[in-house]
């Protein structure tokens, strides 16, 4: 092979390494950005909607486990996913993976904070709630978790 022959693939090669270093360099600094971050994640639905729930908390463990600080915010239906009385089960087996998943989270060190006036509705007190879970004092509590949040989900 002549010497002009060896120098375009070495370059095209060097290109390529290049393209793919800078990629996955754009990837790790996205991870890293999100572990000084404050996320909420805010669940207003649960048993009609047990794939929101499912995919709220799934989310807050794979954030919290890779160095977020993440707050499950639960109001409205959401709050029955606080609720220790609350079937874990079903056909499906889908809210059998939400409560692993919600255990996963708590374990990780995820913040479930509760809304008192949705939990008080629901009849949940804070005697019948899931471990990990909080009941919030008041409206102020739930303001500045929201306040502090770096980003806020929606489910």
């Amino acid at each position: 092979m002549k010497p002009k022959n060896r120098v375009v693939p070495a370059i095209i090669a060097a290109i390529v390494l290049a393209t793919g270093i800078y990629i996955l360099s754009g990837v790790t600094s996205a991870r890293a950005e999100t572990k000084s971050q404050k996320i909420v994640i805010h669940l207003s639905r649960y048993a009609d909607s047990s794939h929101s729930a499912l995919m709220a908390v799934h989310f807050a463990q794979y954030l919290q486990e890779h160095g977020a600080d993440v707050t499950l915010m639960l109001d409205v239906e959401g709050v029955g996913m606080a609720a220790e009385r609350q079937v874990q089960n079903s056909a499906t087996g889908m809210n059998a993976q939400t409560s692993a998943y919600y255990n996963g989270f708590v374990k990780a060190g995820g913040k479930v904070l509760v809304c008192p006036h949705c939990a008080a509705l629901a009849g949940i007190t804070a005697q019948n709630l899931r471990p990990g879970a909080h009941l919030a004092k008041n409206l102020g509590e739930l303001a500045d978790v929201v306040l502090a949040a770096d980003k806020i989900l929606d489910y």
